[in-house]
């Protein structure tokens, strides 16, 4: 897939200069702590947000184009929905955040067994009807955990840390 869009900054723009452009502190997106019911979510975006700011400095007149573009974006692991796994963007008050850059997708990171098993741990504790597993991830969890018998309590002690 190109990693590069046209736009008013020159004939192309990478993946990685837009959201580096969409957070910077002053012209960027605003990055926000949000309350919910019961917590604190922290370093969020809406993306309504993502899709007007794509509109306003990449020179996008239709906002189903920045829809677009942004779905793209997220497609690659840019950005990703804090309370659902669909990686589309949605042009509302649904809250993303924004990809650590060690973990972009140009930098050839490729994530461990250890990462993924961490991952549909944290993802079975969070006992939400839409973040069930699917079949798949229920097959690749108990396969991880047959293989990874002997250190699952560090890798389930690991995923209860990080869902804190």
């Amino acid at each position: 897939m190109d990693r590069y869009f046209p736009c008013s900054f020159g004939p192309t723009l990478s993946i990685e200069d837009i959201i580096t452009r969409i957070q910077d502190e002053t012209d960027g997106v605003p990055i926000r702590t949000v309350k919910s019911f019961m917590s604190k979510i922290p370093s969020v975006v809406t993306g309504s947000d993502i899709v007007q700011w794509l509109m306003k400095n990449l020179s996008i007149e239709d906002p189903a184009e920045a829809l677009h573009i942004g779905s793209l974006i997220s497609a690659q692991g840019y950005i990703f929905p804090i309370s659902d796994h669909v990686l589309n963007l949605k042009d509302d008050g649904t809250f993303y955040r924004f990809q650590a850059p060690y973990f972009w997708p140009s930098n050839c990171w490729e994530p461990e067994n250890t990462d993924y098993a961490i991952y549909l741990c944290k993802r079975t504790m969070q006992n939400k009807t839409r973040l069930e597993l699917a079949d798949y991830e229920a097959e690749n969890l108990a396969r991880l955990q047959r293989a990874f018998s002997r250190k699952w309590e560090f890798i389930f002690m690991q995923a209860e840390a990080q869902v804190k």
